[in-house]
């Protein structure tokens, strides 16, 4: 210690603090500036508290002020020794002045704590301000009690002289508040007289202040009850009877003194004295006429907000600012079927399911202050749920708090409905679309599959021209594979008038055992190549439907057909007509591949084929079933199917409504040909700018023995025709230069032409071109590819027609 103290300026131990670490010139001077700024601020803090201390003696706890000096020019000496040491590093001497800082810092302190409460129950200022006044007051008052002790009787009239002029400055002064303010304003005595009326209470009541002075209040200001017009207690009266500030109620309704009414707004107090004597009553009113009005406006407005709020079809309702609704309109009432009480728990209408959901997003709203919007069902007063779109916004004043709250509810269960079916649509059409790319994939495949025999066959022929057995052979495979095109092309025909609703029936009392009959002929050579086991089960009494008997056995047998394909070489296939009371059900089974269970509602769907094995099954269109369920429900008939599932076979049941009538004779494809009796030879002009089909048509009708012309367009079928006179003319439609319509009505018009039989043979077969044709002046349509035995038949009509 006595080292430290005997070495206090020595600094030789410590190097100076520029010395100490890698100071940049910028940092030590930034240090070094700092604290010598800190010191002089120091330094002048405690020079102006010794000049306030010096200046008032009466300052208490100068001891304080004292420690306060000591203490900030220690604190100031520490920061200039830290600025010092950069030079100097007179360590010992920093932390001795250190050291004393924090002796007067905690002397300080201690201090502190002993005067802090004496300094706390000092009185403020304006304490001893207000002690000194009363203190003047008091000695004020003393002085002149004793002045009026000495002088009571000489200023005896003084003093009531003075009280006079005191009262009647006081009364002016009154006066002229009464007169400057926006009330009306009448004053009585303490009998109820009246001493004074203001300009606002004059204009109202009718009455002149010196008119109306000294009478009874009830004359002046005369009130009555809006509604009952029975009159009102005068509450200046009142007032001064029960010494109370009295206010009406509203509706009040003052009658000046021209009888003039308006409605106020009024209120009386009592006047006293300072020592609470009563001495007379203020009456206090104004007109409300204006403010009546603007109420009315607005209860206006609110009533016909209601009225148009009921009348909407949108729930509406309005909540506090906190969210308790306060009311609902009449629409809520009319959807839920509740009541006012039953509405406050308005949520135990929504669906259980979003309940506990709804109520909390709405509670947070309530509590955020954001739009609230949801949707969700809500039950009506019948039980049902109907969706929602559930708005509410709210209201803020003018200072931004939320008045309250505005919401609606707005039935979209149209809309969402809409919505499902334009999903349920777009579905079906993207299913559609799919289904119809594997139905032009499976077309394409089914035409190129009698397509590739046809062509390999002409090669063949091209090879053999010499073996008949072998070209006869082959021309049964053509036959076979061009009737299987011909069944293609029908029934995508036959589809397309059914969608389009011109299929035409020509039903008559058939045989159902004829129809099914037909339909097993042209179906047996499928099921025999197949070495399916075929049963036919009939009943013993003959049944008759009233039927399209070709339309009803292409329904049969295009059943067959399924049945044949879609069940393994070898299987089992049954057709079962069984009579009910009105109806017949014609019943196909089979043990083929069966129908998965997924799959039986959408079997009768357009383009819909269950998927099978590709190497066992032909392929088909897709369309039959479709054009079988059809024709079965333009019979008005219906057709159901049951499998039990895959692997397990199927059954297709047609059910129809029986005929009482006798079977007309039935006419079908199946039907032998007309006798070709006669040998004559005919005279044919065959008419096609297309030479490939030209030259087999006429190949076809020379070796039928006929004399055959060609023409490649309608004007050259003209010209040959009146020079050929033909017996028959086979005329394509669509042809360059002049089409076949035009042709032929040229024809049939000209005297050479008025007997000849005009055929038209073309790739259109709609109704619309049929009907074309006959109006054109055709005899016969006939639709590509023609049979030759249907051309047979028509040149042998003609020799019939020609023959006398």
């Amino acid at each position: 210690m006595m080292y430290f103290l005997t070495n206090i300026f020595n600094t030789k131990d410590f190097p100076a603090r520029w010395n100490c670490g890698n100071w940049s010139d910028f940092h030590g001077w930034l240090h070094i500036l700092s604290d010598l700024g800190v010191w002089s601020a120091y330094f002048a803090i405690p020079c102006v508290l010794l000049y306030f201390v010096l200046k008032r003696d009466d300052l208490p706890f100068r001891k304080i002020f004292v420690l306060f000096v000591a203490f900030i020019l220690l604190c100031g000496l520490t920061h200039l020794m830290d600025a010092t040491i950069f030079w100097w590093p007179a360590y010992r001497l920093s932390g001795l002045i250190k050291l004393a800082t924090a002796t007067v810092s905690w002397i300080t302190v201690l201090g502190l704590v002993r005067v802090a409460p004496l300094a706390i129950a000092m009185r403020s200022p304006e304490e001893l301000e207000r002690e000194i006044a009363a203190r003047k007051k008091a000695e004020f008052d003393l002085q002149r009690a004793n002045d009026e002790l000495e002088r009571r009787v000489e200023q005896r009239t003084a003093e009531l002289a003075a009280s006079n002029r005191a009262l009647h400055d006081e009364r002016e002064w009154f006066s002229t508040t009464l007169t400057s303010i926006g009330d009306a304003v009448i004053t009585t005595d303490l009998e109820g007289r009246v001493t004074m009326l203001n300009p606002l209470a004059v204009q109202l009541t009718g009455w002149t202040s010196e008119e109306a002075s000294g009478r009874p209040l009830s004359d002046v200001f005369q009130i009555v009850n809006e509604a009952t017009r029975e009159a009102v207690e005068n509450p200046a009266v009142q007032a001064l009877k029960e010494n109370v500030i009295i206010g009406l109620a509203n509706h009040t309704i003052l009658i000046a003194r021209d009888g003039t009414e308006r409605p106020i707004d009024d209120s009386a107090a009592p006047i006293r004295y300072e020592e609470g004597q009563v001495v007379g009553c203020v009456l206090v009113f104004r007109d409300v006429t204006e403010r009546r009005q603007a109420d009315k406006a607005v209860r206006e407005s609110e009533t016909r907000l209601a009225q148009l709020a009921d009348n909407i079809s949108q729930l509406v309702w309005m909540a506090g600012p906190g969210g308790r609704i306060i009311w609902y309109n009449q629409r809520w009432y009319e959807y839920t079927g509740m009541n006012s009480d039953e509405l406050q728990n308005w949520q135990n209408a929504v669906h259980p399911d979003d309940e506990q959901r709804v109520v909390k997003k709405l509670e947070q709203c309530f509590e955020t202050g954001d739009m609230w919007e949801d949707t969700f069902p809500l039950r009506g007063g019948d039980g049902v749920f109907r969706w929602f779109l559930s708005r509410a916004v709210p209201i803020r004043d003018s200072a931004g708090r939320i008045d309250r709250w505005f919401g609606t509810f707005t039935d979209i269960t149209e809309q969402r409905d809409t919505q499902e079916k334009l999903r349920m649509l777009a579905a079906k059409l993207s299913e559609d679309d799919r289904r119809k790319d594997a139905f032009l994939a499976t077309l394409a495949h089914e035409l190129r599959n009698p397509l590739a025999p046809i062509s390999m066959g002409l090669e063949v022929m091209k090879m053999s021209p010499n073996d008949a057995g072998r070209m006869e052979e082959v021309r049964g495979m053509m036959e076979r594979q061009t009737k299987q095109l011909v069944v293609l092309v029908d029934d995508l025909l036959d589809v397309s008038r059914i969608s389009r609703g011109k299929l035409q029936l020509r039903q008559c009392p058939v045989a159902i055992k004829e129809v099914v009959k037909n339909a097993v002929e042209t179906t047996r050579p499928m099921i025999d190549a197949a070495r399916h086991e075929f049963t036919l089960s009939m009943p013993e009494n003959p049944v008759t439907v009233f039927a399209d008997p070709n339309r009803l056995a292409q329904v049969f047998s295009n059943l067959l057909n399924n049945a044949a394909k879609y069940t393994p070489d070898e299987g089992h296939i049954r057709l079962t007509v069984e009579p009910l009371k009105d109806d017949v059900v014609i019943s196909v089974k089979d043990n083929g591949i069966g129908i998965p269970a997924e799959r039986l509602e959408e079997i009768f769907e357009m383009f819909n084929q269950i998927e099978h094995p590709i190497q066992r099954i032909t392929i088909g269109l897709g369309i039959g079933l479709t054009l079988v369920k059809s024709l079965v429900e333009l019979h008005g008939g219906t057709i159901d199917v049951q499998s039990a599932g895959v692997g397990q076979g199927s059954t297709f049941s047609v059910r129809l409504p029986m005929s009482d009538e006798p079977p007309a004779e039935v006419s079908s494809s199946h039907q032998a040909s007309p006798s070709t009796a006669g040998s004559a030879s005919s005279r044919v002009l065959v008419v096609d700018d297309n030479k490939a089909a030209a030259n087999m048509v006429t190949m076809a009708i020379k070796m039928l023995g006929n004399e055959v012309r060609t023409a490649g367009n309608g004007q050259e079928a003209i010209d040959i025709a009146a020079e050929f006179l033909p017996d028959v003319v086979v005329m394509d439609i669509g042809m360059p230069i002049m089409n076949g319509y035009e042709a032929a009505a040229y024809i049939r018009h000209q005297e050479w032409g008025e007997k000849m039989l005009l055929v038209a043979l073309t790739g259109w077969g709609k109704d619309e071109d049929k009907r074309r044709s006959k109006e054109a002046g055709f005899d016969y349509h006939l639709v590509k590819p023609a049979e030759p035995s249907q051309l047979r038949e028509l040149i042998e009509l003609a020799k019939r027609k020609f023959t006398p």
